[in-house]
């Protein structure tokens, strides 16, 4: 069996970026599954040590996600608090 001749530049092209992103797709995939397991862990860590939810991103910082306690949503991050 004789190889197979050089592929043109544009098809290796295509075959190196096609190659790249099958790498990344399962590199974002797998950082889902771990987001998913990471959020699922803090829930039950909330609810395990006091009775605390875990709300929505912070209105003010997006940078954390808002605990609720007793009627009160606190961010850990900047420290906004809002009673409900």
């Amino acid at each position: 069996m004789s190889p197979l001749p050089p592929l043109p530049a544009d098809r290796r092209r295509e075959r190196t970026m096609l190659a790249r992103l099958d790498r990344l797709t399962e590199r974002l995939e797998a950082d889902e599954r771990a987001l998913v397991q990471l959020r699922n862990t803090v829930d039950a860590l909330a609810r395990e040590t006091g009775g605390i939810s875990v709300c929505h991103p912070c209105d003010r910082c997006e940078q954390s996600l808002l605990l609720l306690r007793e009627g009160t949503m606190y961010c850990p991050h900047c420290h906004y608090r809002r009673s409900m």
